[in-house]
């Protein structure tokens, strides 16, 4: 036996001691690429033992964690574990409530659903009955550690934001979050005002997901129905202090606007939460070029369907409404484009 395999044979030592040994050198190990690809030769019965030595308990779990953290970022790896039914065991330790570590968990799963087959694992897509219930778990206490954690506090959960943005490519996990009656679209919505930035990051990218898909995946309404969103949505790109710092959120929300205006119904909608004027305050202060950009196209958008969307439906809107809207679009496309010169 090579001292490799020694080490890893250790990792479930009966002895709590002789575990936090083996589990502290070989997450040092995992803390650099070379180390990771030294341990590749072991893999399987490494991550097996891993999983192991985390349900023993004890000081050597949360190293071991680190260790899966670590190794789940390589994406070999997170196929191997993904083999392994690595999804159902995190699912198990966070529904039983037998480890401590919530925040070293749910990284493991962030890492795992960054390709397809993980995001497919997590959504439990086939599964019948049980397609959807991890989610709707990690969920539940994503949006409760939303509402119940102040400023500054750990936030065990928050990783999920990042697992949210994942299987949100996926059709079967927009139509999770979109799911008619449920409100978890609002729920995630109002994530993007939290003081944590990964919940703001990642809730800004499931809901862009969302959106850019919508007309395809024919969910628009459900999208659009609740008129408190859009406020929400245009929050982060309004100019308004406290003022967005995460170029991603503001890209990311910038984005989403754009595609709801280059749709009828996403454009009246628009106008009636005031998105000309609150990208016109936006637009004045923004540097990232993602964002102008998506701002000055959506800008466009309003100019050019301005008149088509509502003057010529003088019976349903009337002549002066008409002319105020156009007013108004026509305000937001010159005063960009008097910033830009």
């Amino acid at each position: 036996m090579s001292e490799l395999e020694e080490l890893v044979s250790f990792l479930d030592n009966s002895r709590p001691e002789v575990r936090s040994t083996a589990a502290e050198i070989v997450s040092g190990l995992t803390a650099t690429p070379e180390g990771i690809e030294k341990l590749k030769s072991l893999q399987r019965p490494l991550v097996t033992k891993l999983f192991r030595s985390v349900g023993l308990g004890g000081d050597a779990s949360r190293k071991c964690l680190v260790a899966l953290v670590n190794l789940s970022q390589d994406p070999t790896l997170a196929d191997l574990m993904l083999e392994l039914n690595v999804v159902n065991r995190v699912m198990e330790f966070i529904r039983e409530g037998s480890s401590p570590h919530v925040d070293l968990l749910t990284s493991i799963l962030a890492n795992v659903t960054i390709s397809e087959g993980g995001s497919r694992h997590m959504l439990q897509i086939g599964q019948g009955n049980m397609e959807g219930l991890h989610m709707a778990v990690l969920l539940k206490k994503f949006v409760v550690g939303g509402i119940t954690l102040g400023p500054g506090e750990s936030d065990p959960f928050e990783h999920v934001a990042s697992v949210l943005t994942n299987v949100t490519r996926l059709k079967e996990g927009r139509q999770l979050l979109l799911q008619p009656g449920r409100g978890l679209l609002a729920a995630l919505v109002s994530q993007l005002q939290s003081w944590n930035a990964l919940r703001r990051l990642g809730a800004s990218g499931a809901i862009k997901n969302c959106i850019m898909s919508a007309e395809d995946d024919g969910t628009m309404d459900a999208v659009l129905d609740d008129k408190s969103l859009l406020p929400h949505i245009l929050r982060p790109i309004n100019g308004q202090e406290p003022k967005e710092k995460e170029d991603s959120v503001r890209e990311c929300m910038a984005e989403a606007v754009l595609v709801l205006a280059g749709t009828e119904r996403g454009r009246d909608a628009l106008w009636e939460a005031g998105a000309p004027e609150a990208l016109r305050k936006g637009y004045e202060d923004e540097q990232h070029p993602g964002v102008c950009v998506a701002m000055e196209r959506t800008a466009e958008i309003f100019l050019s369907n301005s008149t088509i969307d509502s003057g010529m439906s003088a019976p349903v809107m009337g002549a002066s409404a008409a002319a105020r809207q156009e007013h108004e679009a026509r305000k937001v496309a010159v005063e960009i484009e008097e910033v830009k010169e």
